[in-house]
């Protein structure tokens, strides 16, 4: 008998699929559960595109950045808790 419980296993998501060693930005491309993530050459910077997730359009770093917010969205439809939408500000 212990006082905390055991962790819950891990889920298992799947790997991002390469689409084309030179996408439209001149990197990879990548599809991942519903998303398409553009990268420039060095596949450094990418870019999410996934309808309906509100950071469609918006860049970020490495594939590996992008998928979790990718797999919070699609199994929980939230981003994550450090990150909130701030409606535009009218000039």
């Amino acid at each position: 008998m212990t006082l905390f419980p055991d962790p819950a296993s891990p889920v298992a998501h799947p790997k991002p699929e390469q689409t084309a060693a030179a996408g439209p930005l001149g990197g990879p491309s990548y599809t991942y559960r519903g998303a398409v993530i553009d990268c420039l050459k060095a596949g450094h910077v990418c870019l999410l595109r996934m309808p309906n997730h509100p950071l469609d359009g918006h860049g970020f770093g490495v594939v590996g950045t992008i998928t979790p917010l990718v797999d919070l969205w699609v199994e929980e439809k939230r981003l994550p808790s450090y990150m909130c939408l701030v409606a535009p500000t009218k000039p």
